[in-house]
C-alpha cells in the first residue's frame, strides 16, 4: 500500500509491465494543480479542472487554461462521470501499482541470473545407437529347450458386484415413529403439534423478514446521508470593489468574519480568495468546515496576500498606492515635533548671528511670526 505522505505522479507506472495506465492517470490530473481532480468541474468548452483552481483562472482573466477561450464563472458545471471515475480509481491505485512493482522486481530478479549450461547435443545416429545397445542388454536370454509343453492354466473370471439402482419414484424408508418436520424450519416434533407451530412459525419469520427490510431501508438513507451534504451552503456572490471604500470593506469582512488589515488593494485580493475557497467549498461533495477555509486562507496570506515576503515592501512604501499616511504619522509624530523643534533652534540661532542685536520682538522681512523663515515654516505648517 502507497504511503499517504508519498507525492504520487503519472510517470510512476513508466518501467512497468502496466505503463499504459501512465496516460489514463495523467487524464484524471489537473492541468492547473498537476494533481488528482478535487471537485471537477467542467467548462463551457469541455475542459475539466479542480474546482477552486477553474475559479481563481476564470477570476483573475474568463479565459479557459488550456484553450484561451472566454469563459465565466457562473457556466461551470459539477462533472459527476470523472469524480466517480477518479474515486474508483484512487481506491484501486495503490494495489495495481504494488502488482506492477513486485512484477517488475520479479522480471529484473529472472534476468540477472545467469543460465545454466546446456548438455551439449548428440547426433541422432549415436543416440539410435545407445538405445538399440540398451535394449539388447536390457532383455533376459531367451533359452531354447526340448521341455514339454505345458498347459495354460486357466484364469477365474472376475466377479463384477452387481449394483442395484434405486428407481426415481422410490423414497427412502422413513419409520413412522408419530414425529413430523415443520415445513419452514425444518425442525422435528410430533405429529399433533405441527398445525399450531407451523401458525406460530409463519408469523416469526415474517417480523424477521420486515426486520431485515428496516435494516436495509436504514442503511440506504444513512448512506445517503453520508455522501450528501447535511446542511446545503449558500454560495457569496462578487462585490463591486469601485463602489465601496476601506470602511465599507471592513464591515462586510466583519461580516464574512475574514480579516480587516491591510490596504483596499490587498483586501479586494483577499476577499477575491475568500469567495473562490467558498465556492468551490460548495461545489464539494465533502464540504470542508469553516476553519478549515480560514487555515487555507490563512496559508494564502502567508504565501501570496499581505503576509508574503513579495508584498511586504510595497506595504510600507510611501509612494505605494495604498500607503497609510495617518498611521505612518501617528507612529512617528514624536520624531516630526523633535525634528520641528531642531529646525527652529537651528534657526534662531543663524538669524542672531546674521542679524546684530536682533531680539524676539524684531523680526525680520523674511520670517514668519515664530522667528522662523517664511518657506520653511510653510513646509513644517504642511506637516
Amino acid at each position: 500500500m502507497e504511503n499517504s505522505l508519498e507525492i504520487t505522479d503519472s510517470t510512476d507506472w513508466l518501467g512497468t509491465p502496466l505503463q499504459l495506465l501512465a496516460p489514463l492517470e495523467s487524464s484524471l490530473r489537473c492541468q492547473v494543480c498537476k494533481d488528482f481532480f478535487d471537485t471537477p468541474m467542467i467548462t463551457s468548452c469541455s475542459h475539466s479542472f479542480c474546482s477552486l483552481c477553474i475559479r481563481r483562472c476564470l477570476t483573475a482573466d474568463n479565459k479557459c487554461p488550456i484553450c484561451r477561450e472566454g469563459d465565466q464563472v457562473l457556466k461551470l458545471r459539477r462533472n459527476w462521470a470523472v469524480q466517480e471515475l477518479l474515486d474508483t480509481f484512487k481506491t484501486a491505485r495503490p494495489a495495481v501499482m504494488e502488482l506492477a512493482r513486485k512484477f517488475k522486481a520479479l522480471k529484473e530478479q529472472e534476468e540477472n541470473q545467469v543460465p545454466e549450461p546446456q548438455p551439449k547435443k548428440r547426433k541422432a545416429n549415436q543416440i539410435e545407437q545407445s538405445q538399440e545397445v540398451s535394449s539388447v542388454e536390457a532383455s533376459p536370454p531367451r533359452l531354447r529347450t526340448r521341455s514339454r509343453s505345458v498347459k495354460a492354466v486357466p484364469q477365474e473370471p472376475e466377479v463384477i458386484p452387481e449394483i442395484i439402482e434405486d428407481s426415481e419414484g422410490e423414497e427412502e424408508y422413513i419409520p413412522d415413529d408419530g414425529m413430523a418436520v415443520c415445513p419452514v424450519c425444518d425442525r422435528t416434533m410430533k405429529i399433533e403439534a405441527v398445525s399450531h407451530h407451523i401458525d406460530k412459525c409463519l408469523v416469526e419469520q415474517e417480523a424477521r423478514e420486515a426486520t431485515e427490510r428496516q435494516k436495509h431501508t436504514a442503511f440506504g438513507v444513512l448512506q445517503r446521508q453520508q455522501n450528501s451534504p447535511s446542511k446545503q451552503l449558500d454560495r457569496l456572490p462578487t462585490l463591486n470593489y469601485d463602489l465601496m471604500n476601506p470602511s465599507q470593506l471592513r464591515k462586510k469582512f466583519k461580516e464574512l468574519g475574514i480579516p480587516t488589515e491591510g490596504a483596499k488593494d490587498l483586501m479586494k485580493r483577499r476577499h477575491t480568495e475568500w469567495v473562490n475557497l467558498w465556492n468551490a467549498n460548495c461545489d464539494s461533495q465533502n464540504p470542508k468546515s469553516r476553519m478549515q477555509l480560514l487555515r487555507e486562507l490563512r496559508v494564502w496570506e502567508d504565501t501570496q496576500g499581505g503576509g508574503s515576503v513579495m508584498t511586504v515592501p510595497d506595504r510600507n512604501t510611501v509612494t505605494s498606492k495604498g500607503f497609510d499616511a495617518a498611521g505612518w504619522s501617528a507612529n512617528h509624530n514624536d520624531d516630526f515635533k523633535r525634528l520641528i523643534a531642531s529646525a527652529r533652534k537651528k534657526t534662531d540661532a543663524q538669524v542672531r548671528s546674521t542679524i546684530p542685536g536682533s531680539s524676539g520682538s524684531d523680526q525680520s522681512p523674511s520670517t514668519s511670526p515664530n522667528g522662523l523663515p517664511g518657506k520653511v515654516a510653510e513646509d513644517l505648517g504642511d506637516r
